[in-house]
């Protein structure tokens, strides 16, 4: 996994030996638990809110993250699906 910094923002490319977990900060809600990106020398944290009030938005962020990943993961199996094909 590497992370650049494109002029638009940071550029994070996922390799084979990233690593995504939930970690727990502590207990009761002023330490919420964190999702994790790890891999290599970077370690991308997505935090919840403070506020334990936005923490409905957060979720509903969370399952468009996890849609939006399954929507990309398709499209990367489909074109590596046609790029095998193409090679035989």
């Amino acid at each position: 996994m590497t992370a650049t910094w494109d002029g638009l923002g940071l550029r994070w490319t996922v390799g084979a030996g990233t690593e995504v977990t939930v970690e727990e900060t502590g207990t009761g809600a002023s330490h919420p638990p964190v999702l994790v990106l790890a891999g290599g020398l970077c370690v991308v944290t997505l935090v919840p809110p403070e506020d334990q009030t936005a923490w409905t938005g957060c979720a509903a962020f969370l399952r468009r993250l996890r849609d939006h990943a399954e929507e990309l993961a398709a499209l990367l199996e489909a074109r590596a699906g046609r790029h095998d094909r193409a090679q035989e």
